[in-house]
């Protein structure tokens, strides 16, 4: 059995965490839509949608972290998932909310962060391991160039005269 890598492992557990959640966020927008006291602003609107839509994706980004070997496919949907996060954040900027209103919105950009973190890391350990796999070994007869030969006689450093 294939021992897995840090950066693989850091992977695997951010797609699970990202499934668990995309479904909770999933729910938690629908329920503040449909509850019988809501009041429907253009600020708690467009946060449930954006939360429903950074659910589904989320969902999607977190089976191919799981099952996906290409890591460009993860890249990518960190990087929407990073973008569609912050759509909400710069509306509710623009609309001169206080921090109470859009600290939320910065919570829901770390997932997507630490998903697209995950990803880049795993690239870049996969990138490592295959140059190290596909670089020639040094053989001896090229260190040996370096070898010093007889008729170099080390200096003498005591400078003292015979």
């Amino acid at each position: 059995m294939q021992q897995k890598t840090r950066a693989a492992s850091f992977l695997y557990v951010m797609s699970w965490i990202y499934l668990i959640l995309a479904l909770g966020m999933i729910g938690l927008a629908l329920y503040n839509l449909t509850r019988v006291d809501v009041q429907l602003t253009f600020a708690g609107v467009t946060d449930a949608v954006f939360l429903i839509i950074g659910g589904v994706l989320g969902f999607l980004a977190g089976i191919f972290g799981l099952v996906s070997k290409q890591l460009k496919r993860c890249r990518i949907m960190g990087l929407v998932l990073l973008l569609i996060a912050a759509v909400p954040l710069a509306i509710n900027l623009l609309a001169g909310l206080t921090f109470q209103s859009y600290w939320k919105n910065i919570a829901v950009m770390i997932l997507p962060f630490l998903y697209l973190l995950a990803a880049l890391v795993k690239r870049s350990e996969k990138k490592v391991t295959e140059n190290a796999q596909t670089q020639p070994v040094a053989s001896p007869a090229s260190s040996a160039q370096y070898a010093i030969s007889p008729e170099q006689k080390p200096s003498d450093e005591s400078g003292a005269k015979e």
